[in-house]
Protein backbone atom coordinates (compact mmCIF):
# COMPACT_ATOMS: atom_id res chain seq x y z
CA UNK A 1 0.00 0.00 0.00
CA UNK A 2 1.77 3.40 -0.94
CA UNK A 3 1.97 5.97 1.51
CA UNK A 4 0.95 10.12 0.84
CA UNK A 5 1.81 12.54 3.71
CA UNK A 6 -0.47 15.45 3.47
CA UNK A 7 0.49 18.85 5.35
CA UNK A 8 -2.48 20.98 6.44
CA UNK A 9 -4.62 18.13 6.19
CA UNK A 10 -6.86 19.17 8.91
CA UNK A 11 -8.20 22.15 6.12
CA UNK A 12 -11.24 21.88 4.36
CA UNK A 13 -8.87 20.85 0.82
CA UNK A 14 -7.09 19.20 3.24
CA UNK A 15 -9.32 16.49 4.39
CA UNK A 16 -11.06 16.01 0.72
CA UNK A 17 -7.30 15.36 -0.24
CA UNK A 18 -7.19 13.10 2.65
CA UNK A 19 -10.36 11.47 1.37
CA UNK A 20 -9.44 11.00 -2.35
CA UNK A 21 -6.35 9.34 -0.83
CA UNK A 22 -7.68 6.71 1.06
CA UNK A 23 -10.62 6.35 -1.55
CA UNK A 24 -7.81 5.38 -3.79
CA UNK A 25 -6.41 3.09 -1.59
CA UNK A 26 -3.66 5.18 -0.09
CA UNK A 27 -2.32 4.99 3.73
CA UNK A 28 -2.72 8.70 4.21
CA UNK A 29 -0.57 10.52 7.11
CA UNK A 30 -2.08 13.36 7.91
CA UNK A 31 -0.27 16.21 9.51
CA UNK A 32 -1.85 18.63 11.75
CA UNK A 33 -1.08 21.73 13.82
CA UNK A 34 -4.63 22.37 15.55
CA UNK A 35 -6.65 20.63 13.60
CA UNK A 36 -10.92 20.75 13.06
CA UNK A 37 -13.23 18.35 14.10
CA UNK A 38 -13.76 16.92 10.56
CA UNK A 39 -10.60 16.66 9.82
CA UNK A 40 -9.96 13.79 13.47
CA UNK A 41 -13.31 12.60 12.63
CA UNK A 42 -11.61 11.21 9.90
CA UNK A 43 -8.78 9.78 11.43
CA UNK A 44 -10.52 8.19 13.88
CA UNK A 45 -13.26 6.36 11.13
CA UNK A 46 -10.20 5.58 8.84
CA UNK A 47 -7.98 2.55 10.33
CA UNK A 48 -5.58 3.33 6.94
CA UNK A 49 -5.18 6.85 8.07
CA UNK A 50 -3.09 8.29 11.11
CA UNK A 51 -2.42 11.99 12.33
CA UNK A 52 1.00 13.84 12.93
CA UNK A 53 0.99 16.80 14.77
CA UNK A 54 4.12 19.14 14.30
CA UNK A 55 4.59 22.98 14.58
CA UNK A 56 5.81 24.22 10.60
CA UNK A 57 6.26 27.42 12.14
CA UNK A 58 9.38 26.31 14.08
CA UNK A 59 11.99 24.98 12.11
CA UNK A 60 13.70 23.17 14.76
CA UNK A 61 10.57 21.07 15.00
CA UNK A 62 10.55 20.13 11.98
CA UNK A 63 14.13 19.11 11.89
CA UNK A 64 13.52 16.94 15.12
CA UNK A 65 10.04 15.66 13.76
CA UNK A 66 12.08 14.51 10.79
CA UNK A 67 14.90 13.01 12.95
CA UNK A 68 12.26 11.18 15.44
CA UNK A 69 9.76 9.57 12.80
CA UNK A 70 12.56 8.82 10.34
CA UNK A 71 11.69 5.40 9.97
CA UNK A 72 8.21 6.94 8.52
CA UNK A 73 9.14 9.40 6.55
CA UNK A 74 11.33 6.81 4.46
CA UNK A 75 8.15 5.22 3.79
CA UNK A 76 6.58 8.28 1.70
CA UNK A 77 5.97 7.79 -1.61
CA UNK A 78 3.91 10.58 -2.36
CA UNK A 79 4.56 14.00 -0.48
CA UNK A 80 1.57 16.65 -0.53
CA UNK A 81 2.78 20.50 0.85
CA UNK A 82 -0.46 21.99 2.04
CA UNK A 83 0.55 23.83 4.99
CA UNK A 84 0.07 27.54 5.23
CA UNK A 85 -0.94 29.96 7.22
CA UNK A 86 -2.08 33.52 6.96
CA UNK A 87 -2.60 37.07 8.73
CA UNK A 88 -3.90 39.75 6.99
CA UNK A 89 -1.37 42.41 7.02
CA UNK A 90 -0.60 45.85 5.29
CA UNK A 91 2.55 46.04 3.90
CA UNK A 92 3.75 49.01 5.65
CA UNK A 93 3.26 47.48 9.42
CA UNK A 94 4.75 44.00 8.83
CA UNK A 95 7.29 42.63 10.65
CA UNK A 96 10.43 40.21 11.02
CA UNK A 97 8.73 38.03 13.03
CA UNK A 98 5.76 37.69 10.59
CA UNK A 99 7.61 37.40 7.86
CA UNK A 100 9.81 34.72 9.28
CA UNK A 101 6.54 32.85 10.61
CA UNK A 102 5.03 32.68 7.37
CA UNK A 103 8.16 31.25 5.55
CA UNK A 104 8.66 28.53 8.27
CA UNK A 105 5.02 27.54 7.52
CA UNK A 106 4.28 27.97 3.85
CA UNK A 107 7.94 27.10 2.50
CA UNK A 108 10.76 25.96 4.49
CA UNK A 109 8.89 23.54 6.39
CA UNK A 110 8.08 21.91 2.88
CA UNK A 111 11.84 22.55 1.59
CA UNK A 112 12.73 20.21 4.64
CA UNK A 113 10.33 17.51 3.93
CA UNK A 114 11.20 17.71 0.29
CA UNK A 115 14.55 17.30 1.18
CA UNK A 116 14.47 14.35 3.53
CA UNK A 117 11.87 12.04 1.68
CA UNK A 118 13.32 12.58 -2.00
CA UNK A 119 15.90 10.05 -1.86
CA UNK A 120 14.05 7.07 -0.87
CA UNK A 121 11.74 7.85 -3.48
CA UNK A 122 14.69 8.00 -5.95
CA UNK A 123 15.79 4.86 -4.53
CA UNK A 124 12.10 2.35 -5.12
CA UNK A 125 11.87 4.60 -8.12
CA UNK A 126 8.83 6.17 -7.64
CA UNK A 127 7.38 9.26 -6.14
CA UNK A 128 5.26 12.11 -6.19
CA UNK A 129 5.74 15.55 -4.91
CA UNK A 130 2.70 18.31 -5.09
CA UNK A 131 3.27 21.44 -3.61
CA UNK A 132 -0.07 23.70 -3.16
CA UNK A 133 0.66 27.74 -4.17
CA UNK A 134 -1.84 30.20 -5.18
CA UNK A 135 -3.32 31.75 -8.12
CA UNK A 136 -2.33 35.16 -6.27
CA UNK A 137 0.99 34.61 -6.50
CA UNK A 138 -0.02 35.52 -10.47
CA UNK A 139 -1.85 39.10 -9.50
CA UNK A 140 0.63 39.78 -7.01
CA UNK A 141 -1.00 39.00 -4.02
CA UNK A 142 -3.19 41.49 -2.09
CA UNK A 143 -3.04 44.62 -0.12
CA UNK A 144 -2.88 42.65 3.02
CA UNK A 145 -1.44 39.22 1.69
CA UNK A 146 2.24 39.95 1.02
CA UNK A 147 3.84 37.73 3.36
CA UNK A 148 1.36 34.75 1.86
CA UNK A 149 1.93 36.27 -1.42
CA UNK A 150 5.69 35.70 -1.18
CA UNK A 151 6.11 32.73 0.17
CA UNK A 152 3.81 30.97 -1.89
CA UNK A 153 5.95 32.18 -5.08
CA UNK A 154 8.72 31.21 -3.25
CA UNK A 155 7.10 27.79 -3.36
CA UNK A 156 7.23 27.83 -6.87
CA UNK A 157 10.80 27.45 -7.00
CA UNK A 158 11.55 24.03 -7.85
CA UNK A 159 15.33 22.77 -7.29
CA UNK A 160 16.97 21.63 -10.24
CA UNK A 161 17.51 18.70 -9.18
CA UNK A 162 13.87 17.71 -9.86
CA UNK A 163 16.12 16.93 -13.51
CA UNK A 164 18.20 14.12 -12.31
CA UNK A 165 14.99 12.75 -10.23
CA UNK A 166 12.84 12.20 -13.36
CA UNK A 167 15.03 9.81 -14.87
CA UNK A 168 14.15 7.73 -11.45
CA UNK A 169 9.81 8.63 -11.80
CA UNK A 170 10.33 11.08 -9.16
CA UNK A 171 8.01 14.05 -10.62
CA UNK A 172 7.36 17.21 -8.55
CA UNK A 173 4.81 20.01 -9.51
CA UNK A 174 3.22 22.76 -8.31
CA UNK A 175 -0.38 23.57 -8.06
CA UNK A 176 -1.44 27.45 -8.02
CA UNK A 177 -4.66 26.99 -6.30
CA UNK A 178 -7.52 29.33 -7.39
CA UNK A 179 -10.33 30.33 -4.78
CA UNK A 180 -11.96 27.64 -3.30
CA UNK A 181 -15.45 27.19 -1.12
CA UNK A 182 -13.87 26.99 2.05
CA UNK A 183 -13.93 28.52 5.54
CA UNK A 184 -11.09 30.46 4.49
CA UNK A 185 -12.62 32.33 2.59
CA UNK A 186 -16.59 32.84 3.90
CA UNK A 187 -14.66 33.63 7.43
CA UNK A 188 -13.41 36.86 6.01
CA UNK A 189 -15.53 39.84 6.35
CA UNK A 190 -13.92 42.13 4.38
CA UNK A 191 -13.88 39.90 1.38
CA UNK A 192 -16.47 40.85 -1.28
CA UNK A 193 -16.91 36.96 -2.21
CA UNK A 194 -19.12 37.74 -4.97
CA UNK A 195 -16.94 40.13 -6.66
CA UNK A 196 -14.02 38.10 -6.38
CA UNK A 197 -16.47 35.12 -8.33
CA UNK A 198 -16.74 37.80 -10.91
CA UNK A 199 -12.99 37.73 -11.69
CA UNK A 200 -13.00 34.27 -12.28
CA UNK A 201 -14.05 33.47 -15.86
CA UNK A 202 -16.17 30.14 -14.84
CA UNK A 203 -17.90 31.83 -12.48
CA UNK A 204 -17.78 30.22 -9.61
CA UNK A 205 -14.80 28.71 -6.70
CA UNK A 206 -13.85 25.56 -6.78
CA UNK A 207 -14.95 22.90 -4.41
CA UNK A 208 -12.83 21.27 -1.86
CA UNK A 209 -13.39 17.81 -3.57
CA UNK A 210 -12.29 19.35 -6.90
CA UNK A 211 -8.94 20.59 -5.73
CA UNK A 212 -8.39 17.20 -3.93
CA UNK A 213 -8.90 15.52 -8.03
CA UNK A 214 -6.71 17.80 -9.43
CA UNK A 215 -3.89 17.11 -6.27
CA UNK A 216 -4.68 13.42 -6.96
CA UNK A 217 -4.13 13.80 -10.55
CA UNK A 218 -0.48 14.76 -10.47
CA UNK A 219 0.06 13.35 -6.93
CA UNK A 220 -0.40 9.76 -8.42
CA UNK A 221 0.16 6.97 -11.07
CA UNK A 222 -2.13 9.19 -12.66
CA UNK A 223 0.38 11.55 -13.40
CA UNK A 224 3.01 10.16 -15.58
CA UNK A 225 4.87 12.70 -17.83
CA UNK A 226 4.53 15.85 -15.97
CA UNK A 227 7.13 17.35 -14.01
CA UNK A 228 9.47 20.86 -13.21
CA UNK A 229 5.84 22.72 -13.58
CA UNK A 230 3.75 25.15 -12.23
CA UNK A 231 0.22 24.22 -13.02
CA UNK A 232 -3.42 26.99 -12.34
CA UNK A 233 -6.07 25.43 -10.87
CA UNK A 234 -8.06 28.54 -10.68
CA UNK A 235 -10.81 28.37 -13.10
CA UNK A 236 -9.51 30.02 -16.20
CA UNK A 237 -7.66 32.75 -14.50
Amino acid sequence: MRQVFITGASSDIGVATCKKYLQEGFHVIGHYNNGQDSFFDLVDASPNMQSLQIDLSDSHSVEQALIDYAGLFQKIDVLINMAATFRSIPFPEITAVEIIETMNVNLIAGLLFMRSITPEMIRRKWGRIVNIGSIGVKFGGGSESFCYALSKHSLEFIPSDYKSWASSNVFVNTLRVGVTDTKFHKNDKDKDLDRRVEMIPVQRMASPDEIANIIFLHGSDQNTFITGQVISASGGE
